[in-house]
């Protein structure tokens, strides 16, 4: 089957535009993946930030615990001397 000069030179053409098309495609794909990328890094980033925001809170709210802690003790030993000093009042009597 002889192919006529116009005949390959369509097809030369066609595969052209098809190579063309895929590049055109490849681009394309290059851009999103580079913007997914971006988006990921920016994700991380806000996800370091809240976690590193998060991390503070629990570093304050866990000193706050250890501050009432250390009241909370402070009164019971206050209550305890007051208890002894009723006990041996009353028992004076």
């Amino acid at each position: 089957m002889a192919a006529t000069l116009a005949e390959l030179e369509a097809r030369v053409a066609a595969l052209e535009a098809e190579r063309a098309d895929y590049k055109a495609v490849l681009a394309s794909i290059n851009v999103l993946s580079q913007q997914t990328r971006e988006r990921f890094d920016i994700m991380d980033q806000r996800t370091d930030n809240m976690s590193n925001r998060l991390d503070g809170r629990v570093d304050s709210l866990g000193s706050k615990l250890d501050e009432t802690n250390a009241r909370v003790r402070s009164i019971e030993e206050s209550v305890a001397e007051v208890k002894d000093l009723l006990i041996r009042a009353l028992d004076k009597k």
